[in-house]
């Protein structure tokens, strides 16, 4: 009787063993995709970039009119802005849901970042050169600690791009981040608490700000 305890223990420790050893497997390669996803969308958006930076070039030496130009450069621009938008959104979800692949994760979200940052510094460039009247947003928020008012201000700028998105064009940064650029704007613009709303660079708005008061700045 004993012997056939001892028999049925094992085959239900082998059991759990295996469908544990699964669960780690399934769990690493749903990681793995999503990354390879979050990747090739990032590699995507670099490119993107990289040929808006050439076309531009291309369009100024053979002196094409500053109109053109601008229309050209506008309308691509709020293209990759929405790539970029739904990018981030992709980051941060797979972020929260990651379990084996958040160091990868992390150095995407860097990449991911610094294009973000180009392009709005493109857009600085078009709002001097072109009259581009959209209203940047930097959004700067904490994903280390508990920020409710990040999570809420976050969907309020979510409901705003949702309802005008040539309207507004917003760019999130995590404050935690370890790259030169995320802590030259936190000193520039004197970033002291999350969350922070840069409005066209000129304005800062200190905490949860509703989506009724940002109408109003921006009418």
């Amino acid at each position: 009787m004993g012997k056939v305890r001892t028999h049925i223990y094992l085959k239900a420790a082998l059991l759990t063993f295996l469908v544990f050893v699964s669960g780690v497997a399934i769990g690493w390669y749903l990681d793995e995709t999503r990354v390879s996803f979050v990747k090739s969308k990032i590699d995507e958006l670099e490119v993107s970039f990289s040929n808006l930076a050439l076309e531009e070039e291309f369009y100024r030496s053979v002196a094409t009119d500053s109109k053109t130009l601008c229309n050209i450069y506008i309308s691509k621009a709020n293209d990759l802005a929405l790539q970029a938008g739904k990018l981030g959104s992709y980051l941060e979800s797979f972020r929260e849901i990651s379990k084996f692949g958040l160091h990868n994760i992390e150095s995407l979200k860097d990449r991911y970042f610094i294009l973000n940052l180009q392009l709005w510094l493109y857009m600085r460039k078009l709002r001097e050169e072109c009259n581009y009247n959209a209203t940047t947003i930097l959004f700067f928020y904490t994903s280390v600690n508990k920020c409710d008012d990040c999570i809420a201000q976050g969907i309020v700028l979510d409901q705003l791009k949702k309802k005008d998105p040539n309207k507004y064009m917003i760019f999130a940064i995590d404050v935690d981040s370890k790259l030169g650029i995320v802590n030259a704007l936190k000193v520039y613009f004197n970033v002291t608490q999350v969350p922070t709303l840069i409005i066209n660079e000129k304005q800062k708005l200190e905490g949860f700000v509703p989506k009724q008061e940002l109408e109003e700045i921006n009418k």
